[in-house]
Parts: C-alpha cells; sequence; structure tokens
C-alpha cells in the first residue's frame, strides 16, 4: 500500500490553498455552496508542494489550453508553473468529457496550460 496524501482546495479569496484530507475531515460549505474541508494552519500546503492536481474545467483543446469557470483561481494559483525551468511540478491533469473538446482557445497571457487532459475516449497531451 502506497501511503498517498489527498489534498482538497479551499478557495481563499481570489486563491487556492490546499488542505488535507481523511475519512475523518469535517466539512464546511462556502459561498458557492461547495464543500470545503475544515482545516488548520497545520494541514495546509502550497500549490508548490503538490504533486498532482486534477483541475476542474469547463471545456479544452487538443494544447490543453482550459476554460474554466472565470474566476481566475486556478490561474493565479499555478501562475508559478508559467516560470519554471527545471521542476516540474505539480502536474496538472484535467479530467472532462470529449464533449468538453473545443476546436481551439486563444489562451489569455495569465492562462495556465494544463499537461494533460483525460477523457473516457482519449488522453491529450504530452504527459
Amino acid at each position: 500500500l502506497r501511503k498517498k496524501c489527498v489534498f482538497l482546495p479551499i478557495l481563499e479569496k481570489k486563491l487556492l490553498k490546499y488542505a488535507s484530507f481523511n475519512a475523518d475531515t469535517k466539512w464546511n460549505t462556502n459561498r458557492f455552496g461547495i464543500l470545503e474541508p475544515v482545516y488548520s494552519d497545520r494541514n495546509i500546503v502550497s500549490a508548490r508542494q503538490l504533486d498532482i492536481v486534477l483541475v476542474p474545467l469547463v471545456g479544452f483543446d487538443r494544447e490543453c489550453n482550459r476554460i474554466g469557470m472565470g474566476a481566475g483561481s486556478y490561474d493565479r494559483s499555478f501562475a508559478f508553473l508559467k516560470r519554471r525551468t527545471i521542476w516540474h511540478k505539480p502536474l496538472l491533469i484535467g479530467l472532462a468529457y470529449d464533449c468538453q473538446r473545443v476546436e481551439h482557445i486563444r489562451p489569455e497571457v495569465w492562462d495556465v496550460p494544463l499537461d494533460c487532459v483525460i477523457t473516457e475516449e482519449e488522453c491529450y497531451g504530452s504527459y
């Protein structure tokens, strides 16, 4: 059995922070009606400390550009990845249905592309 830690996002202002999750985790409902783990500062990690992030999306293209919900929380939280040179984490994986794929998304300068998108039909991207 591999000992893996799972962290779930918590929206704080316009950024995401990540709290550990286990079977005993208590929940709060955020301002958007989304359940988030109750946390203390000792079970919070930064986005830079994560290995793999499963990223929600509304749409994507073959180049792994994504359309989110429009608030920019993921792009702001992972903006540091656009400046990475030697490290390769976290890996950003979009989960979607193939019907969410669009022909082309023109990314904005602040958009952070995904490493890959996995659908029920195919895996898009270079990872």
